[in-house]
């Protein structure tokens, strides 16, 4: 393998050093200087993506959103798979409220993720999680936290989101309190899906007939005589009860 030349290797240093103080004014909140730096770097390199990347983020930092996503496309037309850059462009859209165009970055992001980089992944877990929540997609939402903490155990955001988003069933809280119905509801769901030898409705129709089924046995099986005694039953006798409650599908 050749070597670099001195004046290459004078070059990755100066980089290197200009990342690390460009990141440690950033955390110091100094954004127009670490602004500053990136920018000298880039004028030695002006196709460096990750430095383009570091600096386009500064941008988010400082709630120009719209010029954060400017200069994120700008690396995605030099390297469409560069995997720091769609994860930023994820965090950009889903700060917009626009949460399906950040699942969709962020799933691509992991797809170009190299293994080794389990902290960048961990992060990119989190926040889609995060959008997936934000869309109702409750259980994908837990699902995606859980691997965030496969990849970094100590990630506070995912460890905080499963224990204010996780309900006694271990499923995401309903957003209206009614935990207890929407557990019925997917017992009974998975009770059906059991007997039918598949994890989904065919159709509209079918899934309306059935949650119909489920829902009436809850207002006249279950509410009449248990609903005023759900706060003082423990998780696993209502688990039982759900279980016990037959429904005729």
């Amino acid at each position: 393998m050749p070597r670099k030349s001195p004046k290459a290797s004078e070059f990755e240093e100066m980089r290197d050093a200009g990342i690390g103080l460009a990141s440690k004014l950033v955390i110091e909140n100094k954004l127009d200087q670490a602004k500053d730096v990136f920018t000298k770097l880039l004028n030695l390199r002006p196709d460096d993506v990750e430095v383009m990347t570091l600096h386009a983020n500064i941008y988010f930092f400082e709630g120009k959103l719209l010029e954060a996503e400017n200069r994120l496309n700008q690396v995605l037309t030099l390297n469409p798979d560069y995997p720091l850059a769609l994860y930023f462009l994820g965090v950009v859209y889903h700060e917009k409220g626009e949460y399906e165009k950040a699942i969709h970055t962020y799933e691509t992001a992991l797809k170009h993720f190299s293994k080794d980089k389990k902290y960048d992944i961990a992060d990119v877990y989190q926040n889609l999680g995060c959008s997936l929540w934000g869309i109702g997609k409750r259980e994908e939402a837990l699902e995606a936290w859980q691997t965030c903490l496969k990849y970094n155990p100590k990630q506070k955001s995912a460890k905080k989101n499963l224990k204010d988003f996780t309900n006694e069933y271990g499923m995401g809280k309903s957003p209206v309190g009614m935990d207890d119905l929407w557990a019925f509801v997917n017992f009974k769901r998975r009770e059906y899906y059991s007997l039918k030898g598949r994890d989904y409705f065919k159709s509209v129709e079918e899934a309306n007939v059935v949650l119909k089924k489920i829902t009436d046995a809850w207002d006249n099986k279950i509410m009449p005589k248990w609903g005023a005694k759900f706060k003082r039953m423990k998780t696993q006798e209502k688990i039982k009860l759900f279980n016990d409650t037959k429904i005729l599908f």
